[in-house]
């Protein structure tokens, strides 16, 4: 399956990337981010791998991280929709 980002899914990690940079040691942003997209590629061999949740969305943990990623299938697409920190209240947002 392929695997594509929203819109909103690219300003979260924009906005992680952001905010590791000023907050964490040098090269952690990289490194969380490398995390996220190596799991999110996961997902085009193994799209049911993630526990599903309300309206056909699924969430799939980052390994070594607290970051959770959300996403759909529709059709022969994986849509990655929000990369959700798990502190986050999560549940209530599309």
């Amino acid at each position: 399956m392929r695997v594509i980002w929203s819109p909103p899914a690219l300003d979260d990690l924009r906005g992680i990337d952001d905010w590791l940079t000023r907050e964490a040691p040098p090269g952690f942003a990289l490194r969380t981010l490398a995390a996220v997209r190596h799991r999110a590629r996961f997902l085009e061999d193994f799209p049911r791998g993630g526990r599903p949740i309300a309206d056909g969305h699924r969430i799939l943990r980052v390994h070594e991280t607290p970051y959770l990623i959300r996403y759909r299938i529709v059709d022969a697409v994986v849509e990655v929709i929000r990369v959700h920190h798990e502190r986050e209240d999560w549940q209530l947002e599309p």
